[in-house]
């Protein structure tokens, strides 16, 4: 018996974390929140993303005193379903950092291991 085959439209690229980003485009910037985030890249949840293929930079707060300012390629963009009248929104994009200084690198790697660290601290005390 064939089994169709589930491909992913993307692999799982980190933690699900909100970081609160600004997305510097020619237009103008534009505000945003990431859904997942690792040190090579982000999905970020916003209203009318670049285009796909479109290096931009962006702002990722960190925390209330730090934020990391990268350059980002949009690699893909992710709409919602069609509605009854067949139109689809804008949902956000997935990006990759290019040109993230190993100290940038190093920090979000930081940033993610103490998210790790705090969820399974959680994890155990609920058990």
């Amino acid at each position: 018996m064939d089994t169709p085959m589930k491909t992913k439209t993307h692999p799982n690229i980190g933690i699900s974390a909100r970081y609160p980003v600004t997305v510097f485009t020619a237009d103008g910037f534009l505000d945003g929140v990431t859904q997942l985030i690792n040190s090579r890249g982000a999905l970020i949840r916003c209203r009318r993303p670049p285009r796909q293929h479109e290096t931009t930079t962006i702002r990722i707060q960190l925390s209330k005193r730090e934020s990391l300012l990268v350059e980002a390629e949009v690699m893909m963009l992710h709409f919602s379903k069609p509605n009854e009248n067949q139109e689809v929104v804008p949902l956000g994009m997935v990006v990759r950092f290019k040109n993230l200084s190993s100290v940038g690198r190093k920090r979000l790697r930081t940033v993610i291991a103490k998210h790790y660290a705090k969820k399974v601290q959680r994890m155990t005390e609920r058990n």
